[in-house]
């Protein structure tokens, strides 16, 4: 049984996997190590079958899976932890860009127990990307930055890492969008100790670079997905805000055109002003913030919403009608008051929402 397992996730590169696989096993024999080398082709239909077949008859530890079902490198290699049979993962592009002879280096650690993901970085002592022109530098530099809500570590872009296969419990967790799967696994697999060390990251020897305005958009709805799985109750209060924000929008129109313009009673005008801005905000809360609400009963979810939004609503009358009557400065700004009003009621609204109205099943 392999103790490692490298998993290369490949479209258009079977220029490229003959001298990956030759300097992995140069590197893997010196080292007295066990490997398997797992191709996983976007089906390029550029030879790569051909290409790996001859190095199995070689005596290469080598595997390939085509797929004509989906493409991309994340899945790419999801798809190869699924053929993985080692102890320990490792991840590389087949460029030559993530140089063979630091595996040991990544592996190691791993070994004795110093670590439980091990980064090949660019950026820490002794790495380097000499080739990165300046637009490269800027965007692994932001990139950085945005990643540093998720993990502390100097480039956690990187697509060289290493794990031991048991802190991988389910694949099911994993849906990352774009190439940044490392960054998917550090996050949802929750190591306790992620180390970095140096590599010389090189141009890659064939082939073109995947890196596109498609690729950093992808990754940006990454970011969102993973703020999600990380912070999911501050991610919901945003999503909820922002909506309830909209749903003030409502809320002052009709109490304008209630009390303006129909020349209805102030505290009427606010709570017909409540009643639009509730039933936007939980069609609004259903879709977005609790997307998952969409399995329950939408007459009993709204019957719940107004409920809870009552609650919140009875703090927002108070406030409004206090202020309202006994503020002069807000008798004249009357927008003012309902604002204030809208403002007190937005944490019980979130709070019933989240746990009595759209709460998980289970």
């Amino acid at each position: 049984m392999p103790s490692i397992s490298i998993i290369v996730p490949t479209c258009k590169e079977a220029a490229n996997v003959p001298v990956l696989t030759e300097k992995i096993g140069k590197v893997m024999k010196k080292e007295s190590l066990s490997y398997e080398i797992i191709f996983v082709d976007d089906n390029s239909g550029d030879g790569i079958d051909s290409a790996v077949g001859r190095l199995k008859n070689q005596g290469y530890p080598v595997k390939l899976k085509i797929r004509t079902d989906e493409k991309g490198l994340s899945s790419a290699v999801i798809a190869g932890f699924g053929l993985a049979e080692g102890d320990f993962y490792l991840v590389m592009d087949a460029d030559l860009s993530h140089p063979p002879e630091r595996i040991p280096a990544l592996v190691r650690p791993l070994k004795d127990g110093s670590a439980d993901f091990v980064v090949g970085s660019r950026f820490v002592e002794g790495g380097s990307a000499s080739h990165f022109n300046w637009y490269r530098k800027l965007n692994a530099r932001v990139s950085k930055i945005l990643a540093s809500l998720f993990v502390k570590v100097k480039d956690p872009m990187a697509g060289f890492f290493a794990f031991p296969a048991h802190i991988l419990k389910d694949t099911s967790i994993l849906n990352p969008l774009g190439f940044k799967i490392g960054l998917e696994l550090m996050v949802k697999c929750g190591p306790k100790k992620i180390i970095e060390v140096p590599i010389h990251f090189q141009e890659r020897l064939y082939g073109e670079s995947k890196l596109s305005i498609k690729e950093q958009v992808l990754y940006l709805l990454h970011l969102k997905r993973l703020f999600y799985f990380k912070y999911t109750g501050l991610y919901e209060f945003i999503i909820f805000s922002m909506i309830g924000a909209s749903g003030v929008i409502v809320d002052l129109f009709f109490v304008f055109l209630s009390y303006d313009v129909m020349e209805i009673p102030f505290r009427l005008a606010l709570v017909v002003a409540f009643v639009f801005a509730l039933s936007s905000n939980f069609l609004l809360n259903r879709k977005f913030t609790f997307p998952h609400g969409k399995d329950g009963s939408m007459a009993k979810q709204y019957v719940a919403f107004f409920a809870v939004c009552l609650m919140g609503f009875a703090v927002n009358w108070f406030i409004s009608v206090y202020l309202y009557e006994n503020i002069p400065f807000f008798n004249r700004l009357y927008l003012m008051a309902a604002f204030m009003g809208i403002l007190g009621g937005l944490l019980i609204n979130f709070l019933g929402s989240k746990f009595l109205v759209f709460r998980k099943k289970g």
